[in-house]
């Protein structure tokens, strides 16, 4: 799930990184086509400004080539009423003009327009400073000079003043042509944005103040640091010198900035190579970008609504995925039928966050439900699944909100409490005990189970949570030999546990070993005469020693080591008795003791006569012994084998008969041929009358049933006595010998009376 997530989530960022790549790429790309849109509306704006100055100042060129052929014709100019009659009428029919004159070549006005009216007023050109300089500069050129631009006070307008050489045929300057273009008037149509400076001596040619209310930027030149500043901007951004830009007269474009008014200036700019001008046409980056801000605003909002319409899509997604991993994470560590937690979240949730209650201590309790099978074997998994349900809501009654209660598995449950103190523990074991103990109504049925229950507690009885778990389950198994209460787990059941867990490893190689051998008992008729013996496994290992029978059988049984062993007693005891058979030349009766697993396994009839084929026994001397536990296994099952082992002419004994489960119906079916009555019975027949009484009726329901009786554990010629007055069939026990090897029951029998 937390991949999962995290890819959900990490798709989600880089779409966010790819979607802030494409919007800054945008605003990147918008800025450059705004910039580039900017520049090419400077540029066509700059082209019609240029090509308006330009036009102005060639007509101007032109009128007075015209002026000066006029006067210099028939030596016009001679005439002070002929020029300025000549001055007037192009002054009348050329309005940008604002005056004419005509100058000497000592800079003295020779004659002028009727608006200037007293010419001796007027300053000589090559004394005033603002003419002084472009003045001389005309004398020795063929084409009009544009001089610096100044206010006009008689005038009372801002003019530029041009002027042209009049020359005689010899080339020599006889006069200078001069006019004043009124800027106003002229240039009216040029945008403010447009200014035109000198590059001969840089001053102002035409800014966007003109009027006579700042007149001061008209008289000090460009200053040469912002010069070098526009060259340098221009050779860097275009690799090449500003003399050829010049040369080429194209139009160009930089940012500058303007110090005096503090703001960045997106400006392009045309050199004029015949006048000596740059025009200029700038616009404030501020404009620039304000219209970048609104489209990155438009951009930047598109994305970040994109960015919330996939956030949310995500989050669908997200909640979507989550919901379905909490269902299938629900799904696998939940019980699907009593939904509560199972073994997997046991194993692998709660025992890794095992760590988290290192600082607490806690109680597991290892519970489990007694005769639980009966209810499947007899009545269905269907009333099976309904009692469990059951039994867990009652369990859920006892739980805690921090306390965990999982089904361990078909009738298992463990419930951990965060609770140690024993008085507590034993009360609430007691109290879940009693309530899974009560009936259970299902349909028109009332089920009655019980519960074993085994408490292990962290950390006094181990460091980490399997050990807390295994020895629950050690006590649960100690409880289940009462059923229907509980064990604590202590380290006498620890010892007890291991010891078990070593019989049951020493025992799985045991007969490979040869550790494992047969005992024979004699048993003696009523006329003192030997019947047969009983075999009796035995086991002797390097570790432990002399092991009883009643300790390893049942670890085998628990184990799955019964077939293998219950083999080798077979096999073994068949070939032992038939050996010594032959070599006294007599037989006897061989009872061979089965174990209810043995008699369970599916081919332990076809397993039991290939022994017996193989080793060629006479089968009515084979006797086989099995216990009343047998019959709380399938009933039928048994009954049906037990009919088909009598067939094949093998006698059945029912051993330790009073102790189990028996009762005369069931007895009535059994194809059974002798009963053995428990030792525990025969130790107090002298003593006790409930003890004779009993064996008195069990010898009586076996002679009933022309059953033979034996006895077995008999020790005194009293007890022997006292059975056969109760008219016993046959004798065993220490009265007549203690079980013996192969050899030994061979001299025995030889020796015997």
């Amino acid at each position: 799930m937390a991949i999962l997530k995290k890819n959900i989530w990490s798709l989600f960022y880089f779409l966010i990184i790819i979607g802030l790549a494409i919007l800054i790429t945008s605003i990147y790309s918008t800025s450059k086509h705004i910039e580039n849109e900017y520049i090419q509306k400077q540029k066509a704006l700059l082209k019609t400004s240029s090509a308006a100055i330009y036009s102005t100042f060639i007509q101007q060129e032109m009128l007075l080539d015209i002026l000066g052929e006029q006067l210099t014709q028939n030596e016009n100019y001679k005439s002070l009423d002929k020029s300025r009659k000549i001055l007037d009428n192009l002054l009348i029919l050329d309005s940008p003009i604002a005056a004419f004159g005509l100058a000497k070549a000592n800079g003295e006005l020779y004659v002028t327009s009727s608006n200037l009216k007293d010419i001796k007023k007027l300053p000589n050109l090559l004394e005033k400073k603002e003419t002084k300089e472009s003045f001389k500069y005309a004398l020795d050129k063929d084409y009009m000079v544009i001089g610096r631009t100044y206010y006009h006070k008689v005038l009372e307008s801002l003019v530029i003043p041009i002027r042209k050489a009049i020359k005689d045929k010899s080339g020599n300057t006889i006069a200078v042509m001069t006019a004043g273009i009124n800027v106003n008037k002229a240039f009216n149509t040029i945008p403010k944005s447009t200014l035109v400076f000198r590059e001969l001596d840089y001053y102002n040619q035409i800014t966007e103040i003109r009027d006579d209310s700042k007149l001061e930027v008209y008289n000090f030149p460009i200053p040469k640091e912002n010069i070098e500043l526009i060259k340098r901007s221009v050779e860097k951004k275009y690799k090449t010198s500003i003399e050829e830009i010049k040369n080429e007269e194209r139009a160009i474009s930089i940012n500058l900035v303007r110090h005096h008014q503090k703001s960045e200036v997106l400006s392009t700019l045309k050199y004029i190579k015949r006048y000596k001008l740059w025009i200029v046409n700038q616009n404030k980056m501020e404009n620039f970008y304000k219209d970048i801000i609104e489209e990155s605003i438009i951009f930047a909002v598109t994305f970040f609504v994109l960015m919330l319409v996939l956030y949310y899509l995500f989050r669908i997604i997200d909640n979507f995925e989550k919901q379905k991993q909490k269902a299938l994470y629900h799904q696998a560590t939940h019980d699907y039928l009593t939904n509560l937690h199972n073994r997997l979240y046991l194993s692998n949730i709660f025992e890794k966050d095992f760590k988290a209650y290192k600082n607490k201590s806690f109680s597991l309790l290892f519970i489990d439900m007694d005769n639980f099978k009966s209810i499947n074997d007899n009545y269905g998994h269907n009333y099976g699944d309904e009692v469990l349900k059951k039994i867990s809501q009652r369990l859920q009654s006892f739980k805690k909100p921090k306390d965990v209660l999982v089904r361990y598995s078909g009738d298992e449950f463990i419930l951990i409490v965060f609770e140690t103190k024993k008085d507590k523990i034993k009360k609430l074991a007691s109290d879940i005990i009693q309530r899974v103990s009560e009936p259970y109504p299902i349909d028109h049925y009332q089920f009655i189970l019980g519960a074993s229950i085994g408490i292990s507690q962290y950390p006094i009885d181990g460091k980490n949570f399997d050990e807390i778990k295994r020895y629950a389950d050690i006590a649960m198994y100690e409880a289940k030999k009462e059923k229907n209460t509980y064990c604590i787990f202590e380290d006498s059941i620890k010892h007890k546990y291991l010891k078990s867990s070593l019989i049951e490893h020493e025992l799985k190689t045991a007969v490979e070993n040869s550790e494992i051998y047969m005992a024979y008992q004699p048993q003696i008729d009523k006329k003192g005469e030997l019947y047969g013996v009983e075999a009796l496994v035995r086991w002797e290992n390097e570790k432990l020693g002399f092991v009883p029978p009643d300790q390893f059988i049942k670890i085998a049984e628990a184990s799955g080591l019964m077939s293998k062993l219950g083999e080798h007693i077979i096999k073994t005891s068949l070939s032992d008795i038939q050996t010594i058979q032959k070599q006294i030349n007599k037989k006897f009766q061989l009872s061979i003791n089965i174990s209810v697993k043995q008699f369970m396994e599916p081919n332990f009839y076809e397993n039991l006569f290939a022994i017996v084929e193989k080793i060629n026994f006479d089968r009515l001397k084979i006797t086989l012994e099995v216990t009343e536990n047998v019959f709380i296994e399938d009933l039928d099952f048994i009954i049906n084998l037990l009919n088909k082992i009598k067939k094949q002419n093998v006698k059945i004994s029912l051993d330790d008969f009073g102790t189990g489960y028996s009762s005369l119906s069931l007895l009535k079916k059994l194809p059974v041929d002798e009963l053995k009555i428990d030792k525990s019975f025969i130790d107090d027949i002298l003593f006790d009358k409930s003890s004779e009484s009993m064996v008195e009726s069990i010898i009586s329901i076996g002679k009933n049933f022309d059953m033979l009786i034996v006895a077995e554990g008999i020790e005194s010629k009293e007890q022997e006595q006292k059975l056969t007055n109760l008219d016993c069939d046959l004798f065993q026990g220490y009265l007549y010998s203690k079980p013996l090897k192969k050899e030994d029951l061979l001299a025995y029998i030889k020796n015997y009376h």
